[in-house]
């Protein structure tokens, strides 16, 4: 694929993010599952150009999402994990043994959600009472913990089913679409 192709895929995927990203202004319900779905646009960009490719496409949607996003949280969610996971992922899995690369993706989940959750309440001022405040005082570990689980099974089961549907079928069709 020539380096004008690439950038134009980038392009394109790039602005699909942040549509995705914004279609949480009509469907607040989604709140945590369109960043995972606009992540899944990374993937592709890794599988077709590269995962250098797909960080500049990340940057550019992050940039994006949280200067024209009503919903802050979402860009956020996007920005501190969706949105670059699938490169990192795509790298830590190629170099590093399986255990030492599934403790540095569970690290960075970790210290994302932990992130977004302190600029939620201190810079956006997102009340505490919408993290589950009022379900007790361990709340904010159960969910970090449900999070952790979700987190494991977004790595395994939707990246790589995603993965495999993607080079069996649709790459064909980009690629025609390409020409």
């Amino acid at each position: 694929m020539t380096q004008t192709k690439k950038l134009a895929l980038c392009g394109v995927f790039a602005g699909l993010a942040v549509a995705l990203l914004w279609v949480l202004s009509f469907v607040p319900s989604l709140e945590y599952a369109l960043p995972a779905l606009a992540g899944l646009l990374t993937l592709l960009v890794v599988a077709e150009a590269g995962p250098l490719w797909a960080l500049g496409t990340y940057l550019t949607a992050a940039v994006l999402a949280l200067l024209l996003l009503p919903e802050k949280t979402v860009a956020l969610l996007y920005a501190a994990l969706f949105g670059y996971y699938p490169a990192v992922k795509h790298l830590l899995e190629r170099r590093l043994p399986a255990w030492v690369a599934f403790l540095i993706k569970t690290a960075l989940f970790n210290l994302a959600v932990v992130g977004v959750y302190f600029l939620s309440v201190y810079l956006f001022g997102v009340a505490l009472e919408d993290f589950g405040e009022t379900f007790g005082k361990f709340a904010k570990a159960i969910t970090l913990g449900l999070g952790n689980v979700t987190f494991w099974l977004y790595d395994k089961a939707i990246l790589t089913s995603f993965s495999i549907l993607w080079k069996r079928s649709w790459r064909k069709k980009l690629q025609r679409w390409m020409k």
